[in-house]
């Protein structure tokens, strides 16, 4: 609210304005400064007051602008950010400052100026203020480049010298780089020299090792020989001996010595021909232990041929992977007779080559032994001796009695994939009691690619996989199907127990409530 008596004059020429354009010229002092520009929401408050307050006077604009009359609610506002204003656009495109405009309109209400000459002349006052206030601009501008190009000519010069300094340094170093390499080049050189010398010496030194020995070799030959040809010559040539007509028993000594020379020289091949024929007696396995037991720091170098023998011994075994399998069993004792008896209660007889160098006496039927079957011909091999002993009659009948209680019936499908054929067939038949069928997989006999198309088969309740003797292929496979939520377990090398419990604690959820056979 306005506190001042004083008339409100126009912005530019000071005049009064005409009762009608005073709430107008009111509105611009209260909205609008000079050299300052109006928000968007003000600039909207301005246009809707002032379209309200020019709305009064379109009549007396429509009695003076006859020929070209201007509607007061068709005129815009905006902001001219070069000059700083708030600029008022007319209908016809000419653009007026606030105060040019409440000004013109002024003049025109009170009958200074004309419509002519309300849209064509500018005052000339206005074109003068407006001129020195580009002017002013324009020098502002103007200072304010020339020291900003003063500080980029300074940068300049300041990087120029920066840059010739950090060129020079380059240079320094560059021809440091250039001289070293000159003295590594020598010394590659004179090193190469130096190799080139020392081999050279080498090469006399080894030779005349060489020749040395060759001389110390002939040495010692030519001394051996005069050796040996001063004992013949001590032994066949006695001193100071003059032999007498009737000197026979002298003769017939030699001639005895001679027949006994004859006759160990006869004695000796046959010596060696038995000596082979006791050392054939003796079996392979037992010559192996004896060769083994021998084997200390000191000798080591003298078994260097076992690398061949180890090399044959791969080459005749690595085809026969798939032609054995192990079983389980123990032994009975016929007389002077043993034999060999699986879980399937099949028997084989033991001869010296099924026993694998066991000595006769070891053997036992306290205990359980394992051994290699040949698929093909059935003959098997003993391996060792188990830490199992074997199960008496009692207890037999005991095991009897527990397999013919009832037991309960999951009815599940388990696949077990391990080359273990025994210990899994031992699990399958413990676990088919508890209605759980079990599919086994040998990984010696069937490809990966099928077994693993087998493993991702949803009939499988549990799968058990033991690692070793998988491939990688197949390890791979049960981790990602563990993943994904199936059941699957990696064992190292389970039993026969300890298969039975992996199974019966995957499977412990599915079936909370068996049912009895």
């Amino acid at each position: 609210m306005r506190t001042s008596k004083r008339p409100i004059k126009s912005g530019t020429s000071g005049k009064k304005l005409v009762d009608d354009l005073k709430p107008f010229g009111k509105l611009i002092q209260t909205m609008y400064c000079n050299d300052s520009l109006l928000s968007k929401a003000q600039l909207a408050k301005f246009s809707q007051t002032s379209l309200v307050m020019l709305s009064a006077i379109q009549k007396q604009i429509d009695a003076k602008l006859i020929q070209q009359p201007l509607d007061m609610t068709t005129i815009t506002y905006c902001n001219d950010r070069r000059l700083m204003k708030l600029m008022v656009v007319l209908p016809s495109g000419e653009r007026y400052s606030v105060q040019q405009f409440i000004q013109r309109l002024n003049q025109l209400l009170s009958g200074e100026i004309t419509e002519a000459e309300f849209y064509n002349q500018h005052p000339k006052e206005q074109q003068q203020v407006l001129q020195s206030k580009t002017d002013d601009k324009l020098k502002r501008a103007n200072q304010t480049l020339k020291q900003r190009l003063k500080q980029l000519t300074d940068n300049k010069i300041q990087l120029d010298q920066k840059y010739q300094q950090l060129e020079n340094e380059l240079l320094q170093t560059q021809k440091d780089l250039h001289d070293q390499a000159l003295i590594n080049q020598e010394l590659v050189k004179k090193l190469q020299e130096l190799r080139e010398i020392n081999d050279t010496y080498q090469f006399k030194i080894d030779k005349q090792q060489v020749e040395m020995r060759e001389i110390r070799e002939q040495v010692r030959q030519k001394q051996t020989k005069m050796n040996q040809a001063q004992r013949v010559k001590e032994k066949f040539e006695p001193k100071h001996v003059c032999l007498k007509s009737d000197n026979r028993h002298l003769l017939e000594k030699i001639a005895t010595l001679q027949e006994k020379l004859s006759k160990l020289q006869q004695r000796q091949p046959q010596k060696q021909s038995s000596k082979v024929m006791e050392i054939s007696k003796i079996s392979r396995s037992e010559r192996l232990r004896c060769l083994t037991s021998e084997l200390n720091e000191t000798c080591v170098s003298e078994y260097h041929p076992l690398l061949r023998l180890v090399d044959k011994y791969n080459q005749l075994v690595s085809e026969d992977v798939v032609l054995w399998h192990q079983i389980q069993g123990h032994l009975v004792r016929l007389g002077e007779d043993w034999l060999f008896i699986d879980q399937q209660a099949n028997q084989y007889g033991l001869t010296t080559e099924a026993m694998n160098g066991i000595p006769i006496e070891d053997l036992t039927t306290a205990y359980y032994y394992s051994a290699r079957q040949r698929r093909d011909t059935g003959a098997i091999i003993l391996i060792r001796q188990l830490n199992l002993p074997v199960v008496d009659e009692a207890d037999k009948e005991k095991q009897t009695d527990e397999l013919l209680t009832p037991v309960a019936k999951f009815d599940c499908q388990v696949l077990i994939i391990s080359w273990w054929g025994e210990t899994v067939k031992n699990a399958a038949h413990k676990l088919k009691r508890l209605g759980i069928e079990v599919t086994w997989l040998d990984p010696s006999d069937v490809n990966n690619d099928k077994i693993v198309n087998e493993m991702h088969k949803p009939q499988y309740d549990f799968q058990l996989i033991v690692l070793r003797g998988a491939h990688h292929e197949i390890v791979t496979a049960a981790h990602r199907l563990r993943r994904m939520g199936r059941r699957v377990k990696v064992a190292n090398n389970p039993g026969v127990s300890a298969m039975v419990t992996f199974v019966q604690e995957a499977l412990k959820g599915i079936n909370d409530k068996p049912s009895l056979i």
